[in-house]
């Protein structure tokens, strides 16, 4: 039925020989139905852990204490673990204690959704107790079970809930909805890190105005995120995290600190400040207002802020790019390291200490306006001339 990797079928195969079950289980099993290639393969058992590493040579306890080992085969990290059911979730997110079963009706009876609940091997086929098929195919996400018991036990699964909805372009079935919204409010119990990756897959989605509902509950509200209003674009703009996350951001004054907030990298805060920068820089209008942008940050950059004002803002942004070109083809100078001349060029003329950054800066400005002017003997001369 499904096209699947050797090293997965060996793994299935060996456990198979020894006497267990063995399954490919969860969003590998999704993504096969609809046609995607899997990014990895999640493998379920009814095999212990003591029996998975009694079978494997070559395996990790990453998680043992949940019923994961993971397996090295071929070269390559696979995941195992333990058919189980899970008690009370006492923090709404970390079952009080997991307990090991024998039968994969009741490990999937404990996942999130029915489009993840779903499991395949070779002897059995796929075995899809909640019609996950029936809803990938009408494009549905709907809770295993009670929706509302499933958010109570993991406030995570909201997230998840409306990043699946985003990047896999689903509806969420109404009874689901409803329960995620009621719980919304959970989503506090979540760790910044967990809620930090769902949120960037959701924003790198294909459907992100599905935040909306969770923002104008305020389930958010604890993060500073609130009043958004690029969601129905943000699927628009270029699959980049930063500009993403910038325009979904755009109403926020402190969207550094959320930014802090959410933990996100210093590369990624660096960009959104780039972002920033060029918007205190007001929309440019002349080739001496973006040379003052590239100088502020980078061509790719203000590539990317180009299509955030095109599609957020609407505005043409086609002889800005037509100009940027120009700019970048030509050389034209527009930072100090472009001057025709250096600080060690200006010390013979008596200029140290502050006024040599200031005076490069100056120049900088003159070459901006006028670019004739970057040569070295007009540069000096401009110096001489603004001393009289």
């Amino acid at each position: 039925m499904f096209e699947i990797p050797q090293k997965i079928l060996n793994i299935l195969r060996k456990i198979s020989a020894n006497g267990y079950e063995a399954y490919i289980v969860g969003g590998c099993v999704r993504d096969l139905l609809m046609g995607i290639a899997p990014h990895d393969y999640d493998i379920t058992t009814s095999a212990t852990p003591d029996e998975i590493q009694a079978i494997f040579e070559k395996n990790i306890p990453t998680g043992i204490k949940h019923g994961t080992i993971t397996v090295i085969e071929d070269g390559e990290p696979i995941e195992i673990t333990t058919f189980r059911a899970e008690s009370e979730y006492l923090d709404h997110r970390h079952p009080d204690k997991v307990e090991f079963v024998r039968d994969v009706e009741s490990d999937l009876s404990r996942r999130d959704f029915t489009v993840n609940a779903m499991c395949y091997n070779e002897q059995k086929g796929l075995i899809d107790i909640f019609n996950g098929k029936k809803d990938i195919e009408n494009r549905i996400l709907r809770a295993v079970g009670d929706a509302n018991e499933r958010f109570l036990e993991d406030a995570l699964r909201i997230m998840r809930l409306f990043r699946f909805a985003s990047t896999l372009v689903f509806d969420i079935e109404p009874k689901t909805y409803t329960a995620a919204i009621e719980n919304a409010h959970l989503i506090r119990e979540v760790s910044v890190e967990r809620i930090n990756t769902e949120l960037t897959k959701l924003l790198l989605g294909k459907k992100c105005e599905v935040i909306t509902p969770l923002i104008n509950c305020g389930a958010l509200d604890f993060l500073e995120i609130k009043n958004c209003f690029n969601t129905d674009k943000l699927s628009d703009l270029p699959s980049n995290i930063s500009i993403r996350l910038f325009a979904f951001l755009d109403n926020s004054t402190n969207l550094l600190e959320i930014a802090e907030k959410l933990k996100y990298s210093n590369k990624i805060k660096a960009e959104i400040s780039t972002f920033e920068r060029f918007r205190l820089l007001g929309i440019p209008k002349t080739k001496c207002d973006i040379k003052e942008m590239l100088n502020s940050g980078n061509l790719e950059m203000l590539k990317l802020y180009f299509e955030y004002l095109h599609i957020c803002k609407g505005i043409d942004t086609d002889n800005l790019l037509k100009l940027t070109n120009e700019i970048i083809e030509n050389k034209e100078a527009f930072s100090i390291s472009h001057l025709a001349v250096s600080g060690s060029d200006l010390i013979p003329l008596g200029i140290t200490g502050a006024r040599l950054g200031e005076t490069l800066e100056f120049l900088r400005e003159e070459v901006i306006k006028e670019p004739t002017l970057n040569n070295k003997a007009a540069l000096i001369e401009k110096i001489k001339s603004s001393r009289n």
